[in-house]
């Protein structure tokens, strides 16, 4: 049963789940291609009493407007999960329905775990967020007003490199290196510092600096002093042996590109309860203190660049109001994925859902052929 307390919330889940409006920070709808030989499936509550019948109509409703082939959601406080199901189908080819420990790429939710990867680093005083990026790259042309704040929130300046033409001979793999040099020597969109632009590139570049930090490779980082004290067990870099296939839109099989294309940006998979898990984790110090966390969900104070409203773009997290309550956010998309992880600051109830298809066919990340 769902208490009183909780219905609120269940108000703006409910909204999240129908509109899938943050997923795509965007508009407009697909077509809902017929999913071939597969039956549609009905969908299998769990128990009475629960909030199936405000949630299942909903995504239904949405995926098929939208043409997805699967979701998971889960609606959970304090990382206990109230409500979790799976709708459709993890793979097409085989008929394989969905389940709700389905692991999918993650995409920008993995910022998240970047920059707590960079706080914790700030806290064993392996590096100074307010240091130049040159202080740890120091072999690349990076501006030397950039510092590792800068990029947490941002606010470098730092043109994408997802939009560098050289993009699409990188899907199966590309070195940090050669993306390094390029976004180093790329020209700067605006001052550093001055405003807020989201450009996957400085993201990449904390992955590097991570790795010079920690000595370690991002993977191996994540692995050691995130994912395993955590205790996410289906968090990982490289893909899983078992996940949601990939789907692109009008539901044709999709690629999954090499790790090293999204890297620190955007590589990881995950599952729905490992995310309300880390939600949780993260919210109540378990992964940086309590201070740190606080700097991580507070935006900077700079306008958007080019349109001049404040930035809500925190360090892996975008800040909001929600019902009166504070209430933290970010999404994902890589071509065949699509996630949403968000949570209320105040009593740590979370909404999660993810995708193997996009949302919103007119604005994919980048074409991957």
């Amino acid at each position: 049963m769902v208490k009183k307390s909780c219905r609120s919330y269940l108000v703006v889940a409910t909204v999240f789940l129908a509109g899938l409006v943050l997923l795509n920070c965007g508009g407009g709808r697909m077509s809902s291609p017929s999913p071939g030989s597969c039956p549609v499936l009905p969908i299998l509550t769990s128990s009475s009493g629960s909030i199936a019948p405000a949630v299942d109509p909903l995504v239904a409703s949405e995926m098929k407007a939208q043409g997805l082939v699967g979701m998971t959601v889960a609606i959970a406080k304090g990382g206990t999960v109230l409500y979790t199901q799976a709708y459709g189908y993890a793979d097409l080819s085989t008929c394989q329905a969905m389940e709700s420990t389905a692991e999918f790429q993650i995409g920008s939710i993995t910022k998240q775990f970047t920059a707590a990867a960079v706080l914790q680093l700030q806290n064993a005083g392996k590096l100074d967020i307010d240091n130049p990026v040159i202080t740890y790259l120091p072999s690349y042309a990076f501006d030397p007003r950039i510092t590792l704040r800068m990029l947490l929130n941002q606010t470098s300046g730092l043109a994408d490199y997802l939009n560098f033409s050289a993009v699409n001979s990188w899907v199966n793999g590309v070195s940090e290196p050669t993306v390094l040099t390029q976004v180093a020597q790329a020209p700067l969109m605006f001052t550093p510092g001055s405003a807020f632009s989201y450009s996957n590139s400085n993201y990449f570049v904390l992955g590097s600096i991570i790795e010079a930090a920690s000595l370690l490779s991002y993977a191996n980082y994540l692995a050691a002093d995130i994912f395993q004290p955590v205790g996410l067990t289906k968090t990982s870099y490289l893909q899983p042996s078992a996940f949601a296939s990939p789907y692109l839109a009008g539901q044709v099989p999709g690629r999954i590109p090499a790790p090293s294309l999204f890297f620190a940006a955007g590589a990881l998979w995950s599952n729905v309860q490992d995310l309300a898990t880390w939600d949780a984790a993260v919210l109540n110090g378990k992964v940086i203190p309590s201070m740190l966390f606080t700097t991580m969900v507070t935006p900077a104070p700079v306008p958007n660049f080019p349109h001049g409203r404040p930035s809500n773009y925190a360090m892996g997290w975008v800040r909001d109001t929600e019902l009166g309550h504070p209430f933290v956010w970010h999404n994902g998309e890589t071509s065949s994925y699509t996630s949403f992880n968000s949570m209320f600051l105040d009593d740590g109830f979370s909404v999660i859902i993810l995708t193997n298809g996009p949302v919103n066919e007119d604005t994919p990340l980048l074409n991957l052929g």
